[in-house]
């Protein structure tokens, strides 16, 4: 006759997961879904900012290019609003060559704002 034990179902195989097992796991597994969720939003918020610093790159370098291809004279400046984007610019001339300046502002986003200066030759 088999030996009987006092705690049976000590010796009885584990077929399932204890309760306490699955919630760990629910809840690690939240937590590294919320912090790749986190992280996506992230890296969309970088790309939008990297996008727009370009937009306002381009721009910048438009009207710099604009303003050098004239030739030396008086001063000249304006202003621009476009896209949610206020723009400032003035060119001065020594006679040799330009002092260029050129300012963007964002509306939405005011830690964009941008002045970007150049000192280029007046065209012959």
């Amino acid at each position: 006759m088999p030996a009987q034990h006092a705690y049976p179902h000590a010796m009885r195989p584990r077929s399932a997961f204890s309760l306490v097992e699955l919630l760990t796991a629910l809840v690690l597994l939240a937590v590294g879904l919320a912090a790749f969720a986190r992280a996506a939003g992230a890296v969309a918020r970088l790309e939008n900012d990297a996008r727009l610093r370009r937009a306002l790159a381009d721009a910048t370098q438009s009207r710099l290019d604009s303003l050098a291809a004239q030739p030396c004279g008086p001063a000249r400046g304006g202003q621009a609003f476009h896209a949610g984007v206020d723009e400032r610019w003035s060119a001065t001339s020594d006679g040799r060559r330009w002092s260029l300046s050129d300012s963007m502002a964002v509306r939405a986003r005011p830690t964009f704002a941008r002045v970007y200066v150049a000192t280029v030759p007046c065209p012959r």
